[in-house]
């Protein structure tokens, strides 16, 4: 499935088109390991919030592409696996709570 090209956000004042949302989300999720401590609320978390609240709904199934592609971009780092599962694991879990507390706000 591709990419809507048409997307683009606004973050912290900056625009993102589809490219550069994907690039933003991959140095997210690589750095997240810094973040792990934390209880939520990383920037990942809020980027893929504040895009959730403003790509059209029919745009929203690019969120899961992103993870998807997410995924599988830190499967093929260096890193022990360990490290890649735990990066998963707290990616995954910032995606998920983003696009439930997008569908609570939405409700």
């Amino acid at each position: 499935m591709e990419m809507p090209q048409r997307v683009s956000v606004r973050y912290k004042d900056t625009p993102y088109n589809t490219s550069e949302i994907r690039l933003k989300t991959f140095r997210l999720g690589l750095q997240i390991w810094e973040e792990q401590t934390k209880p939520r609320k990383t920037e990942l978390y809020e980027f893929i919030l504040s895009c959730l609240k403003q790509i059209d709904r029919q745009d929203r199934f690019m969120i899961s592409l992103l993870f998807v592609e997410l995924a599988d971009l830190i499967r093929d780092t260096a890193l022990d696996r360990n490290m890649k599962e735990d990066i998963i694991k707290t990616a995954f879990r910032e995606f998920s709570c983003a696009v439930t507390d997008f569908e609570d706000i939405a409700k």
